[in-house]
């Protein structure tokens, strides 16, 4: 991620976090509940917009040296230069090798990407039920200590 994407993600994570600790104090779980939902979907979105970077970036430079090894492999004349022909099948295999790589590579990630969203719904409420147990916990802190400063 770009520094200033890195920074920009920070600050709303950061606003998102004070607005969680207002909610917090005022003991509106609902709200928190909304807030922590919203914070989760940008969250995720944010992560699956990286991953898909990441991914395309690496796939696409793999799928164009395998084209460039392919246009290589069809401009060359192999009854001109017979020293070549040794190679062909060498380079023909590594093809095949690189693709089946590729193909496996892209598999795998849409089939990572679709047992993640199927469960979106189920890792969204334990990520909003884990947030409110922790602020809960938070709210109750500072009411417990000024209860026993006041003893």
């Amino acid at each position: 991620m770009k520094k200033e994407l890195a920074e920009q993600f920070n600050q709303e994570v950061d606003r998102y976090r004070n607005a969680l600790l207002y909610e917090a104090r005022k003991n509106e779980w609902e709200a928190f509940d909304a807030r922590a939902g919203k914070l989760f979907d940008y969250v995720e979105s944010i992560e699956i917009s990286e991953l898909e970077r990441r991914f395309f970036t690496v796939f696409t430079l793999i799928l164009a040296v395998l084209g460039l090894v392919v246009l290589a492999l069809l401009g060359v004349d192999f009854q001109a230069h017979p020293e070549l022909m040794r190679l062909k099948s060498t380079v023909i295999l590594a093809g095949i090798a690189v693709s089946s790589f590729e193909l496996y590579f892209f598999i795998d990630y849409r089939i990572y990407i679709g047992i993640k969203t199927s469960y979106y719904e189920k890792r969204r409420k334990n990520f909003i039920r884990n947030m409110e147990q922790d602020f809960r916990t938070y709210a109750l802190r500072p009411a417990n200590q000024m209860g026993q400063q006041g003893q």
